[in-house]
């Protein structure tokens, strides 16, 4: 059982304990006390008194669409190189295995297993016209000391490599 549903348990069980020793107490003070909404409080306390046992209640709402093999088939498809958006995942999906799923049901699978959106990078890559800019104007300034015969050479500080190193793959899910 995972931590956050034994903790969810645990307050479950607070409040209904709470309200059975202290029937005078408001929802909202009970809910103070333990740390959580007066609206949960109330909601456990109720089933509580209807003798239903609060760790067996089922969640409301529809099921998930996607299987367990599924959210797998929607984690490998978002680490191949060419899917790089969740639009792009899951026309993939479509495309190969045939499996139709929503973006908005892809990026909520892909966030439950750990992996977040990232954006490019804003600004834009040093173009090969900028890099040779750059060493016009680093060779200009260039100047010798007399007294040592050391080279100097002044720089804007940027780094930049004067051979091609061609675009870094970035994948928007990592």
């Amino acid at each position: 059982m995972a931590k956050g549903i034994v903790a969810l348990q645990k307050l479950r069980e607070q409040a209904a304990t709470l309200k059975k020793y202290h029937p005078d107490w408001s929802f909202n003070k009970i809910g103070k006390k333990i740390g959580c909404r007066h609206s949960f409080v109330s909601r456990w306390v109720r089933r509580d008194q209807a003798c239903e046992p609060l760790h067996d209640q089922s969640r409301s709402g529809r099921p998930p669409k996607a299987d367990a093999a599924a959210q797998e088939h929607i984690v490998m498809a978002a680490q191949l190189p060419e899917c790089r958006t969740a639009a792009d995942v899951a026309a993939k999906l479509q495309q190969d295995q045939h499996l139709s799923f929503s973006v908005t049901t892809v990026k909520r699978v892909l966030r439950q297993h750990g992996l977040q959106h990232l954006s490019p990078v804003a600004r834009p890559m040093l173009t090969d016209s900028h890099k040779l800019a750059r060493v016009k104007f680093a060779k200009a300034v260039l100047r010798r000391d007399k007294t040592s015969k050391r080279r100097w050479l002044n720089t804007d500080s940027k780094i930049f490599h004067l051979h091609k190193m061609g675009r870094p793959l970035r994948r928007c899910w990592e």
